[in-house]
């Protein structure tokens, strides 16, 4: 039985991007949408054949594939530098009027760094990376230390596809690989921000983010690190 791709996709880290690239590659029968665990295994229940669909993408968790039935697959994921990336998706927030957030990056005077201090300390954009990656995400749980390593033991566990948004070749390359995509398409560039959006990036804004993510930090680091062959890893 071919193996199914699981792209778990990491927000405002070109997770639209890639979905747009396999949709481009495969046809779009290739590729389901499903965020809710219940929802991915009825989309790899459902499988037809071999390619039907060769990849499930959505918001979901690492280990939602414990729920498959002999199926075997393999993780796809895109990381981004944490701190822009979620400078990104503050920004990102504050153009949706339906996310729980919008209002309250919406108040007058509001900044990044008012916001980290006016939240409790579980709450907000804080290690989600780490939190996906761990199985964590949404349960309530404050990533840890223990988090963080189980993140990178399935990260780096040799069953996870795993690249930087800031230069997707490689993956792309390993992903056309496993997927027996010939002519791999070129990398859309999919729900990109207006580059005149300028709100929050100050110092003291960068300083928040920096300070309530050290856990993504550390991950992006290694992950780096892994790539590129650095010893320590």
């Amino acid at each position: 039985m071919r193996p199914i791709l699981l792209h778990l996709h990491v927000p405002r880290a070109s997770g639209s991007s890639l979905y747009a690239w396999f949709r481009r590659g495969l046809g779009p029968g290739g590729v389901v949408q499903a965020n809710a665990a219940a929802a991915v295994q009825r989309a790899v229940a459902a499988r037809k054949g071999e390619n039907e669909p060769a990849v499930v993408s959505g918001h979901f968790l690492h280990g939602v594939h414990a729920g498959f039935a002999g199926q075997p697959c393999r993780y796809v994921v895109l990381l981004r530098e944490p701190v822009r990336r979620v400078l990104s998706l503050f920004r990102y927030i504050r153009s949706l009027p339906h996310h729980d957030l919008h209002p309250v990056l919406n108040q007058p005077g509001m900044t990044i760094a008012r916001f980290y201090a006016e939240r409790l300390p579980g709450t907000g954009p804080r290690n989600a990376t780490v939190a996906q990656l761990a199985g964590i995400l949404g349960t309530g749980v404050t990533p840890a230390e223990p988090h963080l390593e189980q993140a990178l033991a399935n990260l780096l566990g040799g069953e996870t596809i795993f690249g930087l948004a800031e230069d997707a070749r490689p993956l792309l390359a390993e992903a056309a690989s496993f997927l027996g995509i010939d002519h791999p398409p070129e990398f859309p560039a999919v729900n990109r921000l207006d580059a005149k959006e300028a709100w929050g990036g100050s110092e003291a804004d960068l300083a928040a983010i920096t300070a309530a993510n050290q856990l993504d930090i550390a991950l992006y680091a290694q992950a780096r690190a892994a790539l590129s062959g650095e010893p320590g890893r």
